[in-house]
């Protein structure tokens, strides 16, 4: 038989619900999900996949943006824009497309500078990561911009599940690693006990220490040449 030649399978939240259920034994195999329990099961799914934003930064979760910079300004507001979780990086961009990378300040470092509009190229910053309203501070601000700009890798926010129809936003190499640890997690919503919950948690631990290992990003090792 030919290969398909896709790879675009995806997993919605229905689909994840309904599976997970048949795992624990909750729900027949020509069992309707109802919708009350479809609910429930959006929000606990929600909750965990929140979460696991915490192990972060995840590889696939990891981007590029930038930050329009305007005229002595020493703060941004990300929501609109990047709305990251965590900045992991920035560099200051030049008019000659040159990169410059910055230096992070603590909150302590940055609150207590005596002049937080000092004039002249931006070397550093601080991400304040408020609920609702995360947001950039520059130091120092640049007085004149033209086509300057701020160069940000930073760690994005996994897409919430609104509807059971949404695909899940996570990469197709997990979605093991999810369904057994959303399995995991039901265990005590559903009281189950004895040897399916014990089949399942030691499945769950090994397939997301399996996931982990895989999030690694490969090492450089630069060595000289001894002569």
């Amino acid at each position: 038989m030919a290969l398909s030649g896709s790879a675009d399978f995806s997993l919605n939240a229905r689909e994840l619900i309904t599976k997970t259920l048949r795992k624990l034994n909750v729900l027949g195999l020509t069992q309707a999900l109802d919708a009350d329990e479809a609910e429930d099961c959006r929000v606990e799914l929600n909750m965990m996949l929140k979460g696991w934003q915490r192990s972060g930064p995840h590889l696939w979760k990891k981007t590029e943006g930038s930050v329009t910079l305007t005229n002595a300004t020493a703060s941004y507001d990300l929501t609109a824009t990047l709305n990251p979780l965590r900045i992991l990086s920035m560099r200051y961009r030049d008019t000659a497309a040159r990169d410059l990378p910055m230096r992070l300040f603590t909150r302590e470092d940055y609150f207590d500078l005596p002049l937080k509009t000092s004039s002249g190229i931006p070397t550093q910053y601080y991400f304040d990561p408020q609920r609702g309203a995360p947001t950039l501070y520059v130091w120092p601000v640049k007085a004149t911009i033209t086509t300057e700009t701020l160069r940000v890798t930073y760690q994005k926010r996994l897409d919430d599940i609104d509807d059971l129809s949404n695909d899940i936003d996570i990469p197709q190499e997990h979605f093991d690693v999810l369904e057994y640890a959303f399995a995991e997690r039901l265990l005590d919503e559903y009281g189950i006990e004895g040897e399916v919950a014990q089949r399942i948690m030691l499945r769950s631990q090994a397939l997301l220490q399996s996931a982990m290992d895989w999030e690694r990003e490969d090492d450089t090792l630069y060595q000289t040449d001894r002569r």
